[in-house]
């Protein structure tokens, strides 16, 4: 039986419903879920900061047995991340530690691909397709790390001939949310530590009646309360910096799906880049 998408999945889509002190029980298990899997309840109640009964009750208001039986289930999670990630693991003899922690980094990734895809949304991913799809105008608000995303994502946006917003926090991309109405799209990249900026984009957006979607890291992420649709990402890894494989993964699938649904038009806008390509010289062919 697999326990870990239904347990992670079941969190999250409680987490509104929660206490205080259970959501912070909740962003415990969602932050790092391989680690919480092996906290006893006393472990638990110091790494979130409340009562051991209070820890015991949020087993039982997510619809677990006990906490033994919550944490058995975010074991079997951790079990079946390690087969998925199996392709990482070491095979074959690594001479250093160094080496060793090389491949300890991609395996960090692997897990957050892993945790995205059990977390994943599908029905709104789906939604926020239609709606990119339909939009005559699409707003990325990406500041400060996650402007990487967003350059990809306008980049690319281009290519299906949408008109693209980048919101980016520069005093002069303020004044184009004036522009958006309730026909376009707002998308608000952010995670841990969030961008005031992000936030208030969202917010300004959502009060004039925009459709706003957000891709970000946990429910208590303060972009969710502002957007109509949220797709989860997870980004943590054991650094001062977030990892932006698993966000990116989002943006790319996001994409394809876009291009999927409108495939006759982003045929027909390719073959004419082809031809400016060709008139300009755009690439360098590599060598034979």
């Amino acid at each position: 039986m697999e326990y870990g998408p239904s347990i992670l999945q079941k969190v999250s889509q409680l987490y509104a419903q929660m206490s205080p002190s259970q959501q912070r029980i909740a962003d415990v298990i969602l932050r790092d879920p391989e680690s919480a899997a092996f906290y006893n309840v006393a472990e638990m109640s110091r790494k979130a900061g409340v009562s051991e009964s209070t820890v015991t009750r949020f087993a039982s208001f997510i619809g677990c047995s006990g906490y033994p039986a919550l944490s058995r289930e975010l074991q079997e999670l951790v079990r079946s991340k390690l087969t998925t990630g199996e392709r990482f693991q070491l095979s074959r003899v690594v001479e250093s530690a160094e080496q060793r922690t090389v491949l300890q980094y991609f395996e960090e990734d692997v897990q957050n691909l892993t945790l995205m895809m059990e977390r994943i949304d599908l029905e709104a991913f789906g939604r926020i397709v239609k709606r990119l799809v339909a939009a005559p105008r699409i707003g990325i608000v990406c500041a400060r790390s996650t402007l990487s995303i967003g350059l990809f994502f306008e980049f690319y946006l281009r290519f299906l001939s949408k008109e693209t917003v980048l919101l980016t926090g520069e005093p002069r991309t303020v004044d184009q949310l004036q522009r958006f109405g309730a026909d376009d799209v707002i998308v608000g990249i952010g995670f841990a530590r969030y961008s005031r900026f992000t936030v208030d984009c969202l917010a300004y957006g959502k009060k004039k009646g925009v459709h706003v979607a957000a891709i970000t890291d946990y429910p208590s992420s303060p972009l969710v309360r502002h957007a109509d649709e949220v797709l989860y990402t997870p980004t943590g890894i054991a650094s001062h910096m977030d990892s932006l494989v698993a966000p990116l993964s989002v943006v790319t699938a996001l994409l394809r799906a876009m291009t999927q649904a409108s495939a006759e038009q982003a045929k027909d806008v390719l073959l004419e880049l082809e031809e400016v390509w060709r008139h300009f010289d755009s690439y360098v062919e590599p060598r034979k």
